[in-house]
């Protein structure tokens, strides 16, 4: 895999990462954005779950640099990537950010966050590939 490839995934895992901590140990600041009153307990544990998801992303992130072939590292990859585009960023915009009266301005920079990411991941899974080794004569 390139350096410059690898430097993105990093910078991806980084990503996931501070989400973890935020989600983990000040959930309230992304909580704010989805207007649901007070902090509860089980509120708490449902932004803890989110942190958890993204833990497992670092770790299947990780996972998918050490392998040696592109077309492998490449579908784990291209899930992270349909991920963050079909999951989180188009059930926002289709459904949940009105369901929950979401702030417009909240929900656009969070999906589009969402869709930046998954665009930055189609295009890592789009230029990893192999060396070209010729054939032998």
């Amino acid at each position: 895999m390139k350096l410059s490839l690898r430097v993105i995934l990093w910078v991806y895992v980084v990503f996931n990462l501070l989400q973890a901590v935020v989600l983990t140990f000040d959930p309230e600041l992304t909580d704010r954005a989805y207007l649901g009153g007070l902090m509860t307990p089980t509120r708490q544990f449902q932004w803890y779950s989110v942190a958890g998801y993204h833990v497992v992303i670092i770790a299947v992130t990780i996972i998918a640099m050490t392998l040696p072939r592109a077309v492998d590292r490449r579908k784990l990859i291209l899930v992270n990537a349909f991920m963050y585009l079909l999951w989180d960023a188009t059930s926002q915009l289709a459904y949940w950010g009105h369901k929950i009266g979401m702030a417009t301005s909240d929900l656009i920079t969070n999906a589009g966050v969402s869709i930046v990411t998954a665009l930055i991941l189609f295009a890592v899974a789009y230029f990893d590939r192999d060396p070209v080794t010729p054939a032998p004569n």
